[in-house]
């Protein structure tokens, strides 16, 4: 099966920087154990927080999508953005050098 990226785009509300991280923090371990996470990383901008993921298979992705977890992680979130979370789930276009085109 091929491999998913997932970028994910978090902006949290005035003054919930802070907790955005600690419901992060939370819940990021269990999600970096479960089957099929290769990679499931935050990266801060200015004014935005981005997810980096990648899971083995779409299949996978939607069952860690599906966990009790998840829909905890979503719920503690919600509240502290100023926006919805933007989700993009992509496929890898391999260009040029295998080991620089490709997460």
């Amino acid at each position: 099966m091929k491999e998913l990226i997932v970028v994910v785009t978090l902006t949290p509300a005035s003054g919930q920087r802070e907790q955005l991280l600690s419901v992060c923090r939370k819940y990021w371990p269990g999600v970096q154990e479960e089957p099929g996470c290769q990679l499931f990383a935050l990266h801060e901008g200015p004014d935005t927080y981005v997810v980096i993921e990648r899971w083995s298979s779409r299949p996978l992705w939607e069952q860690h999508l599906a966990t009790a977890d998840n829909a905890a992680l979503n719920a503690e979130l919600s509240p502290l953005l100023a926006e919805p979370a933007q989700v993009w789930p992509l496929a890898s276009v391999p260009i040029g050098a295998p080991s620089k085109s490709k997460l």
